[in-house]
């Protein structure tokens, strides 16, 4: 019996099952990620996670809008494009403002602009006591306690669990330092960062083709990659295929093939810092140089 892991009422065993929203099914190889009480992999092909409900058969390009429809942004658009003007959900804003944050959809007014994140579609205010838990496709809220982390959306007591790349282990004894663990990137939504980081750092823009593990080293196939300064306008494209190496696999968000990220390198070395998943925007090139161009 593993203490500390329970999914409902029921404590379960993480290394042979898995739960989604309360509810427990026997784990397959790879299927580590929740949909809803759907569970799945981040190597299906043709599946998409919209709302918490997971279409299969689903044909690459297509993304999943604030109401739970799948569209293709190439062939829909809510509002025309003028001056720094984006969307959110089916409103569109001006994200150079500072006045407003659009989370996952959802547009808010701001009170103190740089002290707010989001959660999902929640607006997380200054000194809130929740930590968000985000996994692809999932963000989830728990309230703060001392002792616990993040692995992917589970939110466990870091004595009993270890966690790597989202999937935890139950420690065979309790544990109370992580001396070994070398900090990896952390995955923040574009509306997140802060805008010096964003628009005057060297960023790379480009979209997961492969990912592999080899002695804890995370190696990464980019396609369609780009490096940009925003706030200069320069953007030019990169060789393709492109490899980017993570230093500590456990340590570094999971990626999901077929995606598109934003990656923010530390200046003086190539060291990922920040990465962000810009799958649900239209235009994710259109989205950063929007918010750069004040």
């Amino acid at each position: 019996l593993h203490d500390g892991a329970s999914c409902g009422p029921q404590v379960y065993n993480p290394d042979i099952k898995i739960c989604c929203a309360g509810q427990l099914s026997n784990r397959a190889l790879g299927k580590n990620l929740c949909c809803g009480k759907t569970p799945y992999g981040v190597v299906d092909r043709g599946v998409l996670c919209c709302n918490q409900t997971l279409h299969r058969g689903v044909e690459d390009g297509h993304r999943c809008s604030p109401g739970g429809h799948l569209y293709l942004p190439s062939r829909e658009m809510v509002h025309s494009r003028r001056g720094n003007m984006s969307c959110c959900g089916g409103k569109a804003y001006d994200p150079s403002g500072g006045k407003v944050k659009c989370c996952a959809g959802t547009l808010y007014n701001l009170q103190v602009s740089e002290e707010s994140h989001c959660c999902g579609s929640v607006l997380m205010e200054a000194g809130s006591t929740q930590t968000c838990c985000s996994a692809p496709g999932l963000d989830l809220l728990y309230p703060t306690q001392p002792g616990f982390t993040c692995c992917g959306h589970r939110y466990p007591n870091s004595s009993l669990w270890s966690c790597c790349a989202g999937v935890l282990h139950p420690r065979p004894e309790p544990h109370t330092t992580s001396k070994n663990m070398i900090p990896g990137p952390r995955l923040l939504p574009l509306e997140d960062l802060k805008t010096e980081d964003l628009c005057h750092t060297r960023v790379l823009l480009g979209t997961v083709e492969s990912v592999s593990v080899k002695m804890n080293e995370r190696s990464i196939v980019m396609v369609n990659t780009m490096s940009m300064q925003a706030s200069r306008g320069h953007v030019s494209a990169l060789p393709s295929p492109l490899y980017l190496t993570l230093p500590d696999h456990c340590s570094s968000p999971e990626l999901v093939p077929g995606n598109t990220y934003f990656w923010m390198t530390i200046n003086i070395s190539d060291t990922i810092r920040f990465i962000s998943d810009l799958s649900d925007h239209s235009s994710p090139l259109h989205s950063i140089l929007s918010w750069c161009s004040k």
